[in-house]
């Protein structure tokens, strides 16, 4: 039972990174924008977030406590300005520009990545880890609450935060006149222009929002303590970014499932190192299991393509809108 728990709380804490992605990610393409830029931003709001908590702990004299809640809005705000600045540079060269987003997200993201790990290796490390501790459980008082607590409350204030953008977004989205706007733009720009949408604006301040939620997930993963602190360049965090887009198929470009998504895909990420040691010397088996997210992304596409064609990625997606060709 313990066992179980244990499994269950670290996924939740696991499927945060990729809700921040996937969320962002989904906006962005809603708009009409297929930015593989994500991951690199990813990358960037860690530098960000990094910056930030370097910040916070310099101010803090000698032998006073740290804030727990300090320790995460600063490192976050930090994070959302580094991934919103992703998030412009991308649309600068896509929308004002016109450039081929496959390309510019691409390039973003080897661009980002490479200068991520550079500075992150850079900055001084020294009272992280014990920031990261604080940072790990928003109640520290949670296993007064049995089970439950272990595996609802032990999470820190990036997991309840990126719930609640979730949640935020798919009402934006679905009930909302500026969501209404926001998928026409993605679907029909041509028409959303037609109707008096400003389409290049909306695509802006989508991928701009996109890019700094995003950047929110990759600074949680390279500060909570759970997530392993090595500072490094094997991080991986762009691995969570392009997975993260997987997440935005299998949600079907729809935030709320996306919740439901990324605890998925975290349980398929972390069972094949979690149940490692049940699986003895069959190594091999290992490495089969690291390919069920891709998998099951494949399975799920192609279903939905077979069964419901109305679940479809944006009609506009990745396409640039000249307004001389209507």
């Amino acid at each position: 039972m313990n066992y179980v728990v244990s499994f269950l709380a670290m996924a939740i804490k696991f499927a945060t990174v990729f809700l921040f992605g996937a969320t962002g990610e989904i906006i962005n393409q809603k708009s009409g924008h297929l930015n593989m830029g994500t991951p690199g931003i990813m990358y960037f709001g860690a530098l960000g977030g990094t910056i930030g908590e370097r910040i916070y702990l310099d101010t803090v004299a000698a032998g006073q406590p740290l804030n727990p809640f300090l320790i995460f809005l600063v490192p976050t705000l930090f994070a959302i300005l580094f991934g919103a600045i992703g998030g412009f540079v991308f649309s600068f060269f896509t929308v004002t520009l016109h450039c081929n987003q496959n390309v510019t997200g691409l390039t973003l993201t080897t661009l980002l990545v490479g200068i991520s790990c550079f500075f992150i290796s850079a900055i001084n490390k020294e009272g992280m880890s014990d920031a990261g501790l604080l940072l790990q459980n928003a109640w520290p008082g949670y296993k007064a609450a049995g089970w439950f607590g272990e595996i609802f409350l032990s999470q820190s204030y990036f997991t309840y935060f990126g719930v609640i953008v979730a949640v935020g977004a798919a009402c934006v989205i679905s009930f909302t006149r500026v969501g209404l706007n926001l998928r026409a733009v993605g679907e029909n720009a041509s028409s959303a222009d037609s109707a008096g949408i400003p389409v290049q604006k909306y695509r802006y301040i989508a991928t701009i929002i996109g890019g700094a939620i995003a950047g929110i997930g990759g600074a949680f993963y390279e500060l909570d303590n759970a997530m392993g602190m090595s500072f490094e360049a094997a991080d991986g965090i762009d691995a969570f970014g392009w997975l993260a887009l997987c997440i935005v198929i299998f949600s079907l470009w729809k935030p709320a499932i996306a919740i439901g998504a990324s605890f998925l895909f975290a349980c398929l990420s972390i069972a094949p190192d979690f149940f490692a040691p049940y699986l003895g010397a069959a190594g091999f088996v290992t490495y089969i299991l690291k390919m069920a997210p891709y998998v099951a992304t494949i399975v799920v596409l192609t279903v939905v393509s077979i069964v419901d064609k109305k679940q479809q990625a944006p009609a506009n997606l990745g396409v640039p809108y000249f307004r001389e060709d209507r």
